[in-house]
This record gives structure tokens, sequence and C-alpha cells, in this order.
């Protein structure tokens, strides 16, 4: 018999012994649970006490927030990721026109003002956090939108025409009550900001709003960057 033979009985009259008192097994593994659930979820209680706003990031505006409830609602996080990992092939990639000095990775000071974040894990379509300095023309947005083989040959993308549709124009109050929600949680949206949200909203459409929020992705940071060169 050899020593994994050997490792492998020692293991299964181990098992063999917790077998035989089932309750107590249950009772073990489920505090072991619990104790290993309160060190995941209580530390980003505190952790969000040191994440602060980037200088110059400010909240989306009443139309980048509507357009942001539109990418939410379409699902377009399920493909798109929001979020450059800290690796230099990676900031390559995502940021070709370096646009975000020597440190261009997603930092966490860029997402305070995000509820809930759109981070995302799977990359069926590309990475969208630097999407205003990657593709800035909202009249190509528009096109993408509304058929995005035009833009891009073989693109498995949905197409989304009915956001430009008057139908889908956007309701100024719905956006002026999420901000009053946001601005419960920290957002620091001002009155006024509230207030103007039907003058930014008047005749515009989901699809409108949707680019306007995929222009807001990066716009901030870039041009903080920018200005420190």
């Amino acid at each position: 018999m050899n020593w994994f033979d050997k490792l492998l009985d020692w293991f299964s009259g181990f098992t063999d012994q917790w077998e035989k008192h089932g309750v107590k097994f249950t009772l073990y593994t489920t505090i072991a649970i619990l104790i290993g659930g309160m060190f995941e979820l209580i530390p980003p209680f505190f952790l969000t006490k040191t994440a602060e706003p980037i200088q110059n990031v400010k909240p989306y505006n009443a139309l980048e927030l509507a357009g942001r409830d539109v990418y939410q609602k379409e699902g377009c996080n399920n493909c798109h990721t929001q979020m450059i990992r800290p690796f230099k092939w990676e900031v390559d990639r995502f940021d070709p026109q370096h646009s975000y000095g020597k440190d261009g990775y997603s930092k966490a000071g860029e997402y305070v003002y995000d509820h809930p974040f759109l981070w995302g894990s799977k990359r069926t379509g590309p990475d969208l956090a630097h999407e205003s300095q990657i593709q800035p023309s909202a009249e190509w947005h528009k096109t993408h939108l509304i058929n995005p083989r035009d833009t891009a040959k073989g693109s498995i993308m949905p197409a989304y025409p009915w956001l430009f549709e008057e139908s889908a124009t956007i309701d100024a109050s719905k956006i002026a009550d999420h901000m009053r929600g946001l601005q419960k949680v920290g957002v620091p949206y001002t009155e006024e900001d509230i207030l103007s949200a039907p003058n930014l909203l008047a005749g515009k459409t989901a699809g409108d709003a949707l680019i306007a929020y995929l222009l807001k992705l990066g716009r901030d940071t870039a041009e903080l960057s920018k200005s420190l060169q």
C-alpha cells in the first residue's frame, strides 16, 4: 500500500466518524459558515470610511443618472465590466491614449457615488470604465446602439433602436425622486441639481440618456489627469 492509499484510508476513517454524528457535523458547519461570513461581510462597512472621492469626480447629473438606470434595466452590466485591473497589459488595452497618466487602472475614489457598483465580471463586450476616452463620439454610440453591426462587424450585441423612439422619453419626476433617494445615502446632490432635472431631461429619450452616461464613464478622472500633466 502506497502513502496515498494510507492517507486516503486515514481520511475515510476521519470522515466516517463525522458521518455518524450528523447533527453535530451540521451544527459545527453552520457555526464555521457564520464565522466566515462575519469576516467577509463586516469589514466593508468600515472600509467605506476610507474611500474618499477623487478630486474632480462629480455625481451623475440627471441625464447621466437616467442613462445609468437604462444601462441597468437593459442588463448591459451582464456583458460589460466597468473596472480596469491594475495590470500593465490591461491598462495599455483600455487606456491607449494614456489619458489617465502612468496609473491608468481604476481607483476606489472613482466609484464613491455609484449605487450600486457596476464593476461586473464578464467581458462578452469590452470594459467601459474609460469609454469617454476610447469612444468620445455621441453619434458613434447612437449608431452602435441602434445597430451594433454598423460599427462593429460581427458583433453579437443586441440592437436597441426603441431606446430612441418617442415612447422612450424619460420621466423627469422619477429621476428627481431617484436623486433625492441617492441624496439620503450620501451623494452630494443639491436642491438646485434636483430642480434642474426637468430642463436636462426635456425631450430626451432613454437612448440619449444612455449615451450621456457612457460619455461620463472615466471623463472626470481623465480631465484631472490632463490638468496635472
